[in-house]
């Protein structure tokens, strides 16, 4: 159940970043619908975790792997463009 929640949590994270008006990985973001699966995803995600857990670890357990998404996808993101794409942050 730890391995569904993780690869649910990140889908949830991937969906809601390429439904962003900031996301930089495709020409124009992805419709309501991609961020309503975010929503979902982020939720079955929660399930998941409190199943394989109780119910405390397994919320900490989801919103860690939520935030670990949040956080790491734009960079992957910025480090998948081009070299003279990339701006210096």
């Amino acid at each position: 159940m730890n391995l569904l929640g993780c690869l649910a949590a990140f889908a949830a994270v991937a969906l809601a970043y390429l439904s962003a008006r900031n996301q930089r990985l495709l020409v124009r973001p992805l419709g309501r619908n991609a961020r309503v699966a975010a929503w979902i995803l982020s939720l079955a995600a929660l399930a998941a975790w409190i199943a394989g857990e109780t119910s405390l670890p397994g919320i900490f357990a989801a919103l860690t792997a939520l935030m670990l998404g949040a956080v790491a996808l734009p960079y992957v993101a910025w480090l998948c463009r081009p070299a003279a794409e990339r701006k210096p942050r």
